[in-house]
């Protein structure tokens, strides 16, 4: 019997319907079909069913992302029209404004089927779209029916809903005019038409017209509503007439209407209309998440973990819980504030029109200097070179050195400093979200990274399953801090590389000289008196190590191996030529970034992807300050580095990596760009 019911099971789920359905990944999809309402032709629908927070896309996405595309197969004589798109939704991610759908929906195709056309006959269609969330990926479905399936219908209820979906047509065209570097749109309804409306958003069909997340003005009047925005940065001059949705909320539902635009006199005199539309942005908690969660990983970054063995070490010398207590509540103090601090003077020089990004503080050459002699001569204090220091660098060193809770608090101020170039996962949507909001909300996003940075050292004294595990103090103290030299003077090391990448063979000598003369300045055996010499000395090397500020900038280096300089005329170019373009944006001072170069995409298997593809590698640069990289992080709600994008052939949106790359990674998202439609 079992037998039985299964092969019975099995036929019927081969049996032909009027819908068939797949799924592909994080969309479910669907089709079904049946003779239109107006009893001229019929309808083929395709419905899309995104997992629980992943959205799909509209005709015209916005600021990013790819509409759903269809390739048909037809009987000889059947002919499809356009995709009819119900109305779109609006997200707003960063300053990224994009169009598309987060819940089931249903693109509707007329189909017109000549009487001759065979019963028997297949219609075929390949739908291809684009499914967002943290990540954006490329997905698709066959599907096929019948003929005859279409001509008997038989899901009426599901077409009538899909219709309904439809925007309704205004048919009375609108004009748009051009003014002052933006865009008036005018759509002619009665100053009544809309009494009572709320939420209205304005899409227009056409891309590269109007920048979809800058300043909406609304007006109304008499001649209808006014809709201003700025143009695109590359504007695209209609051919002939613009097509768009006006969605409001009215009498408890949605409402839209599709009207046409013609070029044409728009007036701009009208009173406002206050009725701002709402916008769909990703919760406060879920970026204080990210945030946190960013800052956890730092302590995984390898910029970090000397400094953590500082700390490590004055947790394992404090005799009591209480004091390794206090301790720990000082250094994530000493952490936050530092984050806070860097926060409020990135918020502050932005606000006078300065585009930095996180990380800034290691494009000048004078802090990537004094860090390095401070990580240099903190290494050789390790080895006994010098007891406590004095002067400003030796304050430095004895403040990371000594136990206590200004010890602590010091050690959480040089792991923030360190750290913030190293852009973790999660931690680089929170702060491309962070820099465009209030400074209140701004600060509290800083304050959770700084918290996620400092929360492993912060808690393990108040566990106390871990605080048992603490070591006792004792000889293997000494032995231990010998070796934790090592992570410092490597440390020193490449910080002296990015010193000479940015400022050059004279900027490296000066600051090297500065470090050395520091160095000897500190030098100091126990019970030793410092000598005038030597706090000359100190002095002196402190100044020297400040010198590369005015050294002759490098001039601009060439790219090496089979990368070239980015650029976005050069990343237009490339995919109007049919090739894929793979972009890295990198800093030599950001580690993470170099960890991936040198083992994923230097690698010989990832070449040989690259070249199977025909990817154009592009590097962007971002050692020293680019305005232009900046504004291209920014397009990507960044804020630093790593960003890695691949962009498909012929046209289209980029795919967004993860900034932790594998193999896998880098050949699933050639595959995917491969394989994706053409814009």
């Amino acid at each position: 019997m079992k037998n039985i019911l299964f092969l019975l099971g099995l036929v019927l789920s081969t049996l032909s319907s009027p819908a068939s359905s797949a799924g592909s990944g994080q969309v479910a999809s669907q089709i079904f079909a049946g003779p239109a309402p107006d009893g001229r032709d019929f309808l083929i629908a395709l419905e899309l069913s995104p997992n629980t927070g992943w959205h799909t896309y509209w005709d015209n996405p916005g600021d990013a992302g790819l509409g759903t595309r269809i390739r048909w197969t037809l009987p000889q004589g059947v002919q499809a029209g356009p995709i009819l798109w119900p109305t779109p939704k609006a997200y707003l991610e960063g300053d990224l404004q994009t169009y598309g759908y987060g819940d089931t929906h249903t693109l509707l195709t007329r189909l017109s089927i000549p009487p001759e056309t065979p019963d028997n006959a297949l219609i075929s269609l390949k739908a291809r779209w684009l499914v967002c969330k943290d990540i954006c990926i490329p997905e698709s479905a066959d599907h096929q029916i019948s003929v005859a399936e279409v001509r008997e219908g038989g899901m009426q209820d599901l077409l009538a809903e899909a219709l309904q979906a439809l925007p309704e047509s205004l048919h009375n065209s609108g004009h748009f005019s051009l003014d002052n570097g933006r865009v008036y749109s005018l759509i002619p309804l009665p100053a009544d038409a809309l009494a009572g409306a709320s939420n209205p958003q304005w899409f227009p069909a056409q891309p590269k017209f109007i920048a979809h997340a800058g300043e909406v003005r609304w007006q109304r009047g008499d001649a209808g509503i006014v809709i201003s925005n700025p143009q695109h940065p590359d504007f695209r001059q209609p051919e002939q007439t613009v097509s768009g949705v006006l969605s409001v909320d009215l009498e408890g539902r949605r409402h839209a209407i599709e009207v046409t635009l013609t070029a044409g006199a728009v007036p701009t005199d009208l009173p406002p209309w206050n009725a701002a539309p709402a916008a769909t942005t990703t919760p406060l908690w879920t970026i204080l998440l990210m945030a946190f969660a960013g800052g956890l990983i730092l302590n995984l970054m390898p910029c970090v973990f000397p400094v953590l063995t500082l700390k490590a070490m004055n947790l394992a010398r404090a005799p009591s819980l209480t004091e390794k207590r206090a301790e720990s509540l000082a250094y994530t103090l000493g952490v936050v504030l530092s984050f806070l601090l860097i926060a409020a003077l990135l918020l502050a020089l932005r606000a006078g029109g300065a585009a930095l990004g996180w990380g800034f503080q290691l494009q000048n050459p004078v802090v990537v200097s004094l860090l390095a002699a401070l990580m240099l001569v903190l290494g050789l204090a390790l080895l006994g070179w010098s007891q406590l220091g004095m002067g400003l660098m030796g304050t430095g060193q004895s403040l990371t050195q000594q136990s206590g809770l200004r010890g602590a608090f010091f050690t959480g101020v040089l792991a923030a400093v360190v750290a913030s170039p190293c852009t973790a996962p999660f931690m680089g949507g929170a702060l491309g979200y962070a820099v465009l909001q209030p400074a209140p909300v701004a600060l509290g996003i800083f304050a959770a990274l700084g918290l996620g940075l400092a929360a492993p050292f912060a808690l393990l004294p108040w566990v106390p399953a871990l605080a048992q595990r603490l070591p006792k103090p004792g000889p293997w103290m000494e032995t231990l801090k010998h070796w934790m030299a090592v992570p410092l003077l490597l440390t020193a090391t490449w910080l002296y590389w990015v010193l000479w990448r940015q400022a050059g063979n004279p900027g490296l000598l000066l600051g090297l000289t500065g470090a050395a003369v520091l160095a000897y300045g500190l030098r100091q055996k126990p019970g030793e008196q410092r000598s005038p010499l030597k706090r000359i000395a100190a002095v002196g090397g402190l100044a020297l190590a400040v010198t590369p500020l005015w050294a002759p900038a490098p001039e601009a280096r060439e790219i090496s191996g089979n990368w070239q300089s980015w650029s976005a005329q050069r990343v237009l170019e490339a995919q109007s030529q049919g090739r894929m373009v793979f972009v890295d944006f990198t800093a030599d001072w950001c580690l993470s970034c170099l960890a991936n170069e040198r083992t994923v995409l230097a690698s010989n298997e990832v070449q040989t992807l690259f070249k199977q593809h025909d990817t154009l590698l592009l590097k962007a640069d971002w050692t020293q300050y680019d305005p232009a990289i900046t504004a291209a992080l920014a397009e990507f709600g960044r804020n630093g580095v790593p960003l890695y994008l691949v962009y498909p052939p012929g046209g289209g949106a980029a795919e967004v990596l993860p900034q932790l790359l594998t193999r896998g990674v880098v050949r699933s998202a050639l595959q995917r760009a491969a394989d994706a439609p053409a814009s």
